[in-house]
């Protein structure tokens, strides 16, 4: 069974998921994402921990979905959202990159790290402010 806890730091929604990653809480996931977006008129960059996921039941289909309904809430001409998965094996790094690649040509900019310095760096913030999120 996964579990999926959120908060905003900033303007970044900090996420982490742990356990089994299926469509249930991938539907959860999108669901809070949405409901955090319409709370706030800027843009709100995403920082997601996925390091704890220890396996994965999603077909194709239930990711495709996924990634066709965050395409769905974006208009065009909007402002880059920067999104990065933080991972820690090859389970988590390959279902964070199908998704990148789904989403691939949209106001998202996706990067798969494996380094919370990385991480920090790419969404340019200091390390500290989402090394130890408080969930």
């Amino acid at each position: 069974m996964g579990s999926y806890q959120t908060q905003i730091i900033n303007n970044i929604i900090c996420s982490k998921l742990t356990g089994e990653l299926n469509a249930t809480l991938a539907s959860e996931w999108v669901e809070k994402l949405e409901e955090q977006e319409a709370q706030t008129t800027h843009t709100l960059h995403r920082f997601h921990d996925v390091r704890d996921i220890n396996a994965v039941h999603l077909s194709f289909d239930d990711l495709w979905g996924v990634a066709q309904r965050r395409l769905t809430a974006y208009e065009s001409g909007q402002e880059e959202t920067l999104s990065a998965f933080w991972v820690s094996t090859p389970l988590n790094y390959g279902i964070a990159r199908m998704y990148q690649a789904l989403t691939e040509g949209t106001p998202f900019k996706i990067e798969v790290l494996y380094k919370i310095e990385e991480v920090a760096d790419f969404l340019g913030v200091d390390q500290t402010l989402i090394e130890n999120v408080s969930y």
